[in-house]
């Protein structure tokens, strides 16, 4: 069965990897349009499509028009396409931001376009990146209920897995998404610039504390997030985690620490590792209560 045809609106990461996997999965691109013509021109050629920077001249011949532009610029990117005729009646138009509402593609559902959402819950580091970054991963889905319906079959197409955000979670469900990717990559770097104290460098200091991360992904994998919680917080041992803050506030990065702990006393009462009084007594340390047990 002939797929439908596809238009990608953005040479970034995103558009780069979703541009691989609709051509890896059958679905005919008719181009590619970004800012710069230099940068939809060296996407397009790897599928032999045209690169444009008038999205229009591409979307208006599509299917299906994916808009994986920044998040500030899709409302733009929106308007200037409905302007230019290059949205119609009948056509699936998604956006691949996490955050954004569906209201921005107002522009094209107003022409009778079912508009949505297909955000990817992957962190996509450069444009190189293939087509098994996609394979087995979640994607957000959300808007029109055709769009849905239609998204969902381009997700099962991709071999992956999908459920739908309502436009009014969305900031919710994309800070939860920062947390886990963007956050964990300022946590690692910081621990790295502490390992520094012991003259590692940053890419040593990542090597030496890679095998512990690894096997912290492995354990939520195979346990969950509550029952892979380990550490001095889920012993209750409050010693050690003084002893934490006294040298971190020897650099100004104790506050953090104390926030992160703070509310891993939550999860260590929730795996039941730590009764109401051991978790008392860790409050008041991280809070500065107690600087040091008595």
């Amino acid at each position: 069965m002939q797929k439908q045809t596809v238009a990608i609106v953005g040479a970034g990461r995103v558009g780069s990897v979703l541009a691989k996997a609709f051509n890896q999965w059958g679905y005919p691109l008719v181009g590619i349009a970004s800012k710069t013509l230099g940068s939809a021109d060296k996407l397009a050629k790897q599928f032999g499509v045209s690169g444009v920077t008038k999205a229009a001249d591409i979307t208006q011949y599509a299917d299906i028009v994916l808009i994986a532009t920044p998040d500030r610029c899709i409302d733009q990117v929106a308007i200037q396409i409905a302007q230019d005729g290059g949205f119609r009646k009948g056509q699936l138009v998604l956006h691949t931001s996490g955050g954004v509402s569906i209201e921005v593609l107002s522009p094209a559902s107003d022409l009778g376009a079912f508009t949505g959402c297909m955000h990817p819950l992957q962190s996509f580091a450069n444009r190189s990146s293939g087509v098994d970054a996609v394979v087995g991963i979640y994607f957000a889905l959300g808007g029109h209920e055709q769009a849905v319906r239609l998204a969902e079959e381009i997700v099962k197409d991709f071999g992956g897995q999908s459920f739908i955000i309502s436009d009014k979670d969305r900031p919710l469900y994309h800070g939860a998404a920062c947390i886990v990717s963007n956050y964990f990559v300022s946590l690692m770097h910081w621990a790295t610039q502490i390992y520094g104290v012991f003259g590692l460098t940053p890419q040593q200091a990542a090597a030496a504390l890679m095998p512990l991360v690894q096997g912290t992904v492995n354990n939520i994998q195979q346990l969950g997030p509550t029952e892979a919680l380990t550490g001095p917080v889920s012993r209750g041992d409050g010693s050690t985690v003084a002893a934490h803050l006294a040298a971190l506030k020897k650099r100004n990065e104790n506050k953090l620490y104390a926030e992160l702990g703070l509310y891993t006393i939550g999860v260590a009462l929730e795996k039941a590792t730590i009764n109401e009084q051991q978790a008392t007594m860790l409050r008041d340390i991280l809070s500065g209560r107690m600087e040091r047990l008595t």
